[in-house]
């Protein structure tokens, strides 16, 4: 297994120097911060900033009408009081639904809006039309440094990368690809991006050897975010971000992490 993780058929390997197994993990809130917000709302990207997260991250589908809307789902009903599909609904019909805690379905302009300057973006693609829209969002606000584009559909991942080959991309899946590094290369992928129980040692040595960084998600256990941090993953996507930002800087000093917090699976 180890052999097939490190191989390539590509001729190339991209060696990236700035890739090293002596770094710090970045903390990504997931949905903003989830664990602390009702998920995809401004308040939960608010909770994100206070938190102190490295990078935050979101989902984007398109409305009737074409606007780009953070929301995970296609259809609003686990998360708001309505019912529908997000793709059947004009933008004026999303922002009448009630999230809770008073919120609403947030636009990708108005995160941007809330979180430029503040913290940076990792922008899930959820449904097909969302790369171009997206794209010319990033670039009319000016966030092409610190945005990562991420999606578990390649078609999108490869298009928005086309449209903007300096945009930082990533590729998520919950089972390994037999090509990952052949796509890798091809795409090129910045990032790859497994679910959190996948992740082996050889699995982030293969991806630091093509050059590629590793984004582990759905991290909601301490125990996973020691074992995921011990084995050099450079970013760790979790809905309890300030819990993990303590503990990573609690294993960088080499002391115990603080006793409290709830952890949830």
């Amino acid at each position: 297994e180890a052999a097939r993780l490190e191989s390539s058929t590509h001729p190339n390997v991209r060696a990236n120097p700035t890739i090293s197994e002596n770094h710090m993990t970045k903390i990504v809130g997931h949905r903003g911060a989830a664990g602390y917000a009702p998920e995809n709302t401004l308040r939960s990207f608010e909770r994100a900033i206070e938190s102190g997260c490295d990078r935050t991250e979101l989902d984007v589908r398109l409305s009737k009408d074409r606007a780009v809307i953070v929301i995970h789902d296609e259809d609003v009903s686990r998360v708001t009081d309505g019912k529908g599909m997000v793709k059947d609904m004009t933008l004026a019909e999303l922002k009448k639904l009630n999230c809770p805690s008073h919120q609403t379905l947030p636009t990708l302009q108005e995160v941007i809006d809330l979180c430029k300057g503040k913290i940076s973006l990792q922008i899930e693609l959820k449904a097909p039309g969302t790369p171009l829209p997206v794209e010319h969002l990033i670039t009319r606000n000016g966030i092409e440094e610190g945005v990562v584009v991420t999606s578990f559909e390649l078609p999108l991942v490869e298009e928005i990368k086309r449209a903007n080959p300096s945009l930082q991309v990533g590729l998520l899946f919950r089972t390994l690809p037999k090509t990952i590094w052949q796509m890798a290369q091809k795409i090129p992928l910045d990032f790859v991006c497994p679910r959190y129980n996948i992740v082996t040692k050889a699995l982030v040595r293969a991806a630091h050897l093509h050059g590629v960084r590793v984004y582990a998600y759905h991290v909601n256990r301490k125990t996973g975010g020691k074992r995921l941090m011990a084995l050099g993953v450079d970013e760790l996507g979790t809905d309890f971000p300030k819990l993990f930002i303590q503990l990573r800087d609690a294993v960088r000093r080499g002391t115990p992490p603080r006793r409290g917090g709830a952890f949830s699976c």
